[in-house]
């Protein structure tokens, strides 16, 4: 790993003549003492370098060479400190300003990419086999970009990038753990059961993909099986219900590594103004026109300021952000909630057909904090009572996978070593008598089981007061996807399902309102 750079410090005022001889001395000096500070004894040459210097009335241009330690960017800072220091003790005056006229890099890598990329700040990536050489933009490389270390989290997010490539399609990051038993041929119906529910008058299709509006039995069957969730999973395991915030601020969705996935979010631009005066144009124009001309709405919104909730369990990362916990304590009494208000919104795009895939969806999301070994006990717990309402009173087939931890996947990140003693994600995905409408597959994941580590610990910076490992998970049990599977397995006749949801709605199933139009017969 080389880095090269050629750096102008600009000073505040001309330097006196009689300082070059002594900015010399110092330039000389710098290399054999705080640029070198922290390299280990015998690497030397991977610390950074001063290899040529010019020195100006305006400033000083530095041509700086370094390996892994004490990198050039870093070196740059280094001598920013120690150059203000110096003049200014000796000469009044300082560094007013760093400029970055070239800045380049070569690494080797652990893998080769098996496509080309782009990265922000950057001019050039070149790979040749497993060498990257890395040419940044030095407009982009300011005094912010290097007092943030912008340029070791960029060859950070290039390996990521790569590490990702290579896991793309990989049927080693989804295996099958268990299977049920052969039960297609219980199934009462056969095909996408969404016609039939449309024909029926249980649910009616909102305006826009992958929105529907839930009518009155299917309503109750998605709150039914919610209760049964409540009675079988979350009341034996001790979970009590909060109300999580859905609008999801950047800086929350940033931290919880969801911005790596802006193209499966909804976002929120608010008003530019409270003041109906700024919109009067807008709203004449659609009073006269009977047009909604979203072109001429988005000149009055704001950039976005939030993301709708995609995954429910944001906000309980953001409840401890900066808090110190109990290990102790959480051992014995972990922090056990769970979340069911409202919808959840996932961008599937406008190919959506069916019921089994939506843009607004319903869900119970888990949320739990504990030691490390209960953390895990408490996923595999609620993964167990998950399959049992799935193989004993749904009576479906379906099948148990263990997959790449999708908090990793949401946050565009990867982990160098899978050869953990326990699994991070369990997806449950029931087996479908046909390929659903929206995609060409016969299955449907209709449940994922995680446990974080301390990943979110980090991001979201809590910690134990005596700094020993805080973890977290989640599971997210979607009751619209598990009223899906549940009426192709027993139909739509009240009458035959299980007992065990029928005393959750009475004696029949809620009507829908019969119309002369709808629902057509």
């Amino acid at each position: 790993m080389r880095f090269e750079a050629d750096v102008f410090f600009e000073f505040s005022k001309k330097l006196p003549t009689e300082a070059v001889e002594s900015l010399t001395e110092f330039l000389e000096d710098a290399n054999n003492s705080f640029l070198k500070k922290g390299v280990p004894e015998g690497k030397e040459n991977e610390g950074t370098t001063i290899e040529e210097y010019q020195i100006q009335p305006e400033g000083v241009f530095l041509n700086l060479n370094s390996g892994r330690y004490v990198r050039a960017h870093t070196g740059i800072m280094r001598l920013n400190k120690e150059l203000s220091t110096f003049l200014g003790k000796k000469y009044q005056l300082g560094v007013r300003r760093i400029e970055i006229q070239r800045f380049e890099i070569t690494m080797e890598l652990e893998e080769a990419p098996l496509e080309p990329m782009t990265l922000p700040f950057t001019d050039k990536i070149d790979f040749t086999g497993n060498q990257a050489h890395i040419i940044l933009n030095p407009k982009d490389i300011d005094e912010t970009a290097l007092k943030k270390n912008y340029i070791d989290k960029l060859l950070n997010r290039m390996e990521e990038k790569i590490r990702t490539q290579s896991m793309g399609g990989k049927a080693a990051f989804s295996e099958t753990v268990r299977r049920s038993e052969k039960k297609l041929d219980k199934y009462r119906i056969k095909i996408d059961p969404t016609e039939q529910a449309v024909g029926r008058g249980w649910v009616k299709e909102f305006p826009g993909a992958g929105v529907w509006t839930i009518m009155p039995p299917f309503t109750a069957l998605i709150r039914a099986i919610e209760q049964l969730v409540i009675d079988k999973i979350i009341k034996p395991m001790g979970f009590v219900e909060t109300i999580f915030p859905r609008l999801i601020p950047l800086e929350v969705e940033r931290k919880k590594g969801q911005l790596a996935i802006p193209n499966e979010l909804f976002w929120v631009c608010p008003p530019t103004s409270r003041n109906p005066k700024d919109f009067e144009e807008y709203v004449d124009y659609v009073e006269i026109t009977g047009t909604t001309n979203p072109e001429m709405l988005q000149k009055m919104l704001r950039p976005p300021m939030f993301g709708l909730s995609y995954a429910q369990c944001e906000p309980f990362y953001e409840i401890f952000q900066k808090e110190i916990v109990d290990i102790d304590d959480l051992e014995n009494n972990p922090i056990k909630f769970f979340d069911r208000n409202g919808p959840t919104w996932r961008w599937e795009g406008g190919g959506l057909k069916g019921l089994e895939r939506l843009n607004e969806f319903h869900r119970i999301e888990f949320t739990y904090m504990s030691s490390p070994k209960k953390t895990i006990d408490i996923r595999d717990e609620i993964l167990e009572r998950s399959e049992k309402i799935i193989n004993d009173i749904f009576d479906l087939e379906y099948r148990i996978d263990k997959t790449t931890a999708v908090y990793l996947e949401h946050a565009g990140a990867t982990e160098k070593d899978e050869t953990e003693e326990f699994v991070k994600t369990y997806d449950l995905t029931a087996i479908l008598p046909f390929e659903t409408a929206s995609r060409p597959e016969a299955e449907l994941e209709i449940s994922s089981y995680h446990v974080h580590t301390d990943f979110y610990a980090g991001r979201f910076n809590f910690k134990d007061k005596a700094n020993r490992d805080v973890w977290t998970g989640c599971v997210g049990i979607g009751p619209s996807r598990w009223a899906y599977v549940f009426v192709i397995r027993h139909g739509f006749d009240f009458e035959k399902w299980p007992n065990e949801i029928k005393k959750y709605i009475g004696d029949e199933l809620p009507r829908t309102p019969q119309l002369v139009t709808w629902p057509k017969k």
